[in-house]
């Protein structure tokens, strides 16, 4: 899946960017120590470069999961330079593990809360007022997650979960 031009534009900027010695300077974006006199003699080592470009790249990636659907973390972290594979060649789940995130939901950004509304699945009879029901995580098959507003129309081809609807509790 192509990244949003959103989410390009932030990843061509944080690659960009020249890291080594971030924690020393404040001076632009873009920075580039090649064509930049104002720069330090103190450098970052490769470790920690990697580890200040990829809390960039997770801190961008929470705004922008966020507010795209279509929001890859993986790509995004790709584009951004940082190392998505770990030393066997295998998917780095430390990737996902950087965001605040659950079920394809993010939490908001500044937060650690989801916005509340109603999920479900294609394949899901009913809807729950969030992915923190039982019956939803039993239920749940790694499917696309549907999100519906609380105060929107719910589609009447699920019915709302008796375990965690609030007027359908017993």
């Amino acid at each position: 899946m192509a990244l949003s031009k959103l989410a390009r534009d932030f990843a061509r900027e944080i690659n960009n960017h020249d890291w080594q010695d971030a924690p020393y300077r404040r001076d632009r974006a873009g920075h580039n120590r090649a064509s930049d006199n104002n720069h330090d003699d103190r450098e970052l080592t490769g470790r920690e470069t990697d580890a200040v470009r990829t809390n960039v790249m997770w801190v961008t990636a929470q705004v922008l999961g966020y507010h795209d659907p279509n929001f890859d973390v993986y790509e995004f972290a790709e584009a951004c330079g940082v190392d998505t594979r770990t030393r066997r060649g295998d998917r780095d789940g430390s990737i996902q593990a950087g965001v605040r995130e659950r079920y394809g939901r993010y939490m908001r950004p500044g937060t650690w809360e989801f916005d509340a509304e109603f999920v479900t699945t294609e394949t899901s009879d009913f809807y729950h007022s969030g992915t923190d029901c039982t019956l939803f995580q039993r239920g749940y098959r790694g499917g696309e997650l549907l999100t519906f507003p609380l105060d929107g129309h719910m589609p009447t081809r699920w019915r709302p979960c008796a375990n965690c609807v609030p007027e359908h509790q017993n």
